[in-house]
């Protein structure tokens, strides 16, 4: 019934064409600051007698089209400057008037506020989104460089709405809104990116460095030429044309970063250069940035969750992580604009990240659950254990892997009077490799009685105890430990997409009100595979001993552990000789690999009128879609296990291909609706539909059985039958410009999801004809829905007796549930009740200073059996600080903090409604330091 209304509201839209009119006059100027170097992308330019608006574009260019002959006043406003009206004369119905208005001409423009620092970057971004039609969030390139951002994906936090979920420490994946970011899509320069990740539709933008970008734009709220697939919302990552400057552009910085925890130095260097030729019809624009950076965690993690059933609470298994990373990562983006004339423009536009990490992981695992209890001693937060047959683990994972994004896009755009063509062609690969990861298990089991304590009177932090005497010995000498195998992982995961697209727009006259039509096609077509070739060897020969070294651990004492030079190179030396383990092998490397192959076929229709302050959009998108998929059913029944009547006399692995396919049609209406209280108030509205595909991970026909000697059946399986996420989304939204200088925004969102897919376990059921004692597999949720409220407030602090200041606060609180099988009713993973920044800034006298706090509040990582097992992410804040100083217009001096006060990452289960650790990640505080030179 939604929307049923919202393709009528639509269709109304639509319906108001009354008479196209045949006058096709335009004015096509640029609008720029007081040097007439730099374009106000983002300033509004408002033809008075007729209504119309035209929004500036990154080079400073606007075009109104469909004028008669007459005098026009045009009324040009952007944010940090006053409104100016500029007259202009349109001799005939064919002339064309290409008037350059420049604001900001009271100040001296060498430290023109409208450009330049930390007022510069909050007025371009509050101009670009005050102009906008949907919901959108802007980060300019200059905002971008305020804060200590490694990547993308820490540059798009300081949005308000936006969360990121980091990885070892660094910011990788984008929330908006709080949804899981595989319900988030990105683009590049308009160009949808696809994931590297194996088994998802999420893009880690930490694999693309913030150096490079010229702007990151959140939108919240689709129209009908969006692809619609996303109920998020999408980031679109932006670089520079050499069209958006006058004469050569050049920034170029060198920086050395530090990390505390490793005490270990890294380097990072940029360059962007932009200029344009040929009477500036050709544009040139390139930026190539490199990173390396040594850091490195430590972990006190919790496997198989805690025993609240003894007399004193314990942790089943603990294990203690050392993570040591060396981290690359290489970005460059490449872009060509050519104005054939002033009808015709064409573009080719690549981008190329490349992102390495070579991580050492040394694990020590205690299993208490192997040895006994003792009931007797424990007492109070302290339990105590005798060892029965209780083994230690060191292990090392020695893991290279790699990640490749290559995005690219040629097309262009023809103006004919009051009709507009423009088209594209692209392509985009992703990938992700982990080549020859070798990961070496020693281990030694306890089973004379040596004593070993927890005690979690901090239930976050518990400490371990060894009984002294001959159990410490034990547990630190290196020589117990024998090899217990080795695990030679090589994965490969590939997606890449072709897509084309066809978009035709006629600006006409709806009646007395200016608006427009549009229409377009759009195909896409898209390959994801994912390959592992996974061996297993056995071999008793190494002792750790042979190759020890030792670590550093915050946490406690981690004692001894492997050296993964010398064990890679043994394991290579005497690879010949090592026991072969054919059927974990199988197991693995079948029961992981799958193909999916995507079609998409697109077409929409859309219009716009304006009445006064009041401006509509609105329009319909049809989104066809073809999955097809291969993957394998792995079954390995165990030596002794009955087999279609048949006792097995040894393991014995069944592999079966298997196949899947799926289609089905989207009608997607959406409309938008952008009125003016004032000229500095404005409230928006907006309903659009969405859906989201499942993953390939989860669609994929991947089956895995495994059934023991005592005929116990367990297995995980993709489901082909998933049906997509659907969404109607809505938005409210008013914001208010009081100043020059000034945002408050305040926003509701709503949106109600059906067929949410989530992971499920399942006890003694039947699917596919055989019965399981246990399962896992993924379903569709009956519905969820999820709500909240924004506010975001920025301001240059004028009126301050000390001049310079700026401040910013936004704050996103969201309240959302979903409806399990079982009828539990919980909120949506990855879901943080609240998110919010604080700004501080000063920007006066060559200082450029800045200090943020990020925060989120908890949320549900992984939903399991209950309340009891489910996985909970605790709450985060960190404090980020940046000091820059400009000795002229050209060099810059920098220096950044980053996790100033060294806040980790928290896990925790809550078994008896007691926060219980399940991980706990320090990551310690990282500086970057150097210089700026821009010309």
């Amino acid at each position: 019934m939604k929307k049923t209304i919202a393709m009528l509201g639509t269709a109304s839209v639509l319906a108001l064409a009354a008479a196209t009119a045949a006058h096709a006059g335009t004015i096509a100027g640029r609008v720029t600051d007081a040097s007439e170097t730099i374009g106000l992308e983002g300033a509004t330019v408002r033809i008075v007698e007729t209504g119309q608006t035209a929004t500036v574009g990154a080079d400073g260019t606007f075009r109104v089209t469909g004028l008669a002959a007459g005098d026009y006043t045009l009324r040009v406003s952007y944010i940090g400057a006053d409104v100016r009206e500029v007259s202009v004369n349109l001799a005939t119905v064919s002339d064309t008037v290409s008037p350059t208005i420049t604001l900001g001409d009271d100040v001296d423009y060498v430290e023109n506020i409208l450009v330049m620092g930390q007022r510069g970057a909050l007025n371009s971004a509050l101009s670009r989104q005050r102009a906008n039609d949907g919901n959108v969030a802007v980060l300019s390139s200059d905002a971008i460089g305020q804060f200590p951002d490694e990547n993308v994906a820490e540059a798009a936090r300081r949005a308000v709405g936006v969360n990121v979920l980091n990885d070892q420490g660094e910011g990788r994946f984008v929330s908006i809104r709080g949804l899981d970011p595989n319900l988030v899509s990105t683009s590049i320069n308009g160009v949808r990116l696809v994931s590297p990740e194996a088994e998802d539709r999420q893009v880690g933008l930490d694999v693309i460095d913030a150096d490079v970008l010229s702007s990151v734009v959140i939108n919240k709220s689709l129209l009908p030429n969006m692809d619609g697939d996303s109920v998020g919302g999408n980031v679109e990552i932006e670089t520079m044309s050499g069209l958006d400057v006058d004469g050569m552009y050049l920034r170029a910085r060198v920086a050395g970063l530090y990390s505390d925890l490793e005490q270990e130095f890294g380097h990072r260097g940029s360059i962007n250069w932009a200029n344009n030729f040929m009477d500036g019809r050709l544009g040139v624009a390139g930026s190539l940035s490199y990173q390396q950076r040594v850091f490195g965690s430590d972990s006190f993690e919790v496997d198989g969750g805690w025993d609240v059933d003894e007399s004193v609470a314990f942790p089943n298994e603990v294990e203690m992580r050392n993570y040591q990373v060396t981290r690359e990562r290489t970005t460059a983006a490449l872009n060509f604009d050519y104005r054939v004339n002033n009808d015709l423009s064409l573009y080719a536009r690549t981008t190329w990240s490349d992102f390495s990490d070579q991580e050492t992981r040394n694990r020590v695992e205690i299993k208490f659950e192997d040895a006994e209890y003792d009931d007797v001693n424990s007492s109070g937060n302290l339990a105590v254990f005798t060892a029965d047959e209780m083994e230690i683990d060191r292990d090392v994972k020695d893991r290279l892997e790699t990640q490749t994004i290559f995005a690219s896009d040629f097309g262009g755009e023809w103006l004919n009077g009051n009709t507009s063509i423009d088209w594209s062609l692209s392509y985009v690969y992703a990938e992700e490799a982990e080549p020859n990861r070798l990961d070496t298990d020693f281990s030694y089991e306890f089973e004379n009685g040596e004593l070993f304590t927890v005690d979690s009177t901090n239930p976050l932090r518990p400490e371990l105890g060894f009984g002294g005497g001959i159990t410490t010995d034990r547990v630190f000498d290196a020589s117990n430990y024998e090899n217990s195998g080795y695990e030679l992982t090589n994965g490969l995961s590939q997606d890449r997409e072709y897509a084309a697209a066809i978009n035709v727009r006629h600006d006409m006259d709806f009646g007395t009100m200016p608006g427009y039509i549009q229409y377009g096609v759009r195909a896409r077509t898209r390959d994801k595979k994912f390959a592992l070739d996974f061996d297993v060897y056995d071999d008793d020969s190494l002792l750790l001993s042979d190759v020890v070294r030792s670590v550093e651990y915050g946490q406690g004492s981690i004692g001894p552990v492997a050296d993964p030079s010398q064990v890679r190179d043994y394991f290579f030396s005497n690879l010949g000789n090592l026991d072969y383990v054919g059927i974990d092998s199988d197991i693995d490397s079948f029961g992981a690999s799958y193909r999916v192959e995507e079609d998409v076929m697109a077409g929409y229709l859309m219009g716009s009128v304006e009445n006064g302050p009041l401006r509509l959009v609105g329009g319909v998108r049809v989104e066809q879609t073809d999955m097809a998929a291969r993957g394998y059913e792995t079954f390995l029944a165990e030596e002794d296990a009955t087999v279609n009547g048949v006792v097995l006399t040894e393991d014995t692995v069944f592999v079966t291909p298997t196949t899947a396919s799926d289609d089905y049609t989207d009608v997607l209406p959406s409309i938008l609706a952008r009125y003016e209280l004032t000229e500095n108030v404005i409230v928006r509205g907006a309903y659009f539909a969405s859906i989201q595909r499942p993953n390939p991970g989860q669609f994929a026909p991947r089956i895995l059985v495994e059934q023991n000697d005592n005929d116990e059946v367990e297995g995980e399986f993709g489901n082909p039958d998933l049906e997509r996420l659907e969404a109607d989304n809505f938005d409210v939204s008013i914001e208010w410009y009081p100043n020059n200088d000034a945002v408050v925004y305040l926003g509701y969102f709503r949106k109600d999801l059906d067929n949410v897919i989530a992971g499920v376990g399942y006890e003694n059921i039947t699917l596919n004809g055989r019965f399981f004692d246990e399962a896992a597999s993924f379903i569709n949720l009956p519905e969820a829905e999820v709500s909240g409220i924004e506010f975001n407030y920025q301001q240059a602090l004028d009126f301050l007796p000390v001049e310079g200041f700026i401040a910013g606060f936004n704050f996103t609180a969201t309240d959302s549930e979903a409806t399990l099988a079982d009828g539990r009713v919980v909120p949506l993973p990855r879901q943080s009740d609240s998110v919010w920044n604080a700004v501080l800034g000063y920007d006066r006298a060559g200082w450029d200073l800045r200090a943020v706090v990020s925060s989120r509040s908890e949320y549900l990582d992984e939903i399991r059996g209950g309340a009891d097992e489910d996985r909970w992410v605790l709450e985060h804040t960190q404090l980020d600080l940046s000091a820059k100083y400009s000795f002229n217009d050209t060099f810059q001096v920098f220096g950044d903090l980053k996790n100033v006060t060294d806040e980790p990452y928290r896990a925790v289960t809550r078994p008896d409604g007691i926060d219980r650790v399940e991980q706990f990640e320090e990551y310690g505080w990282s500086a970057v330091f150097g210089v700026r030179v821009t010309y």
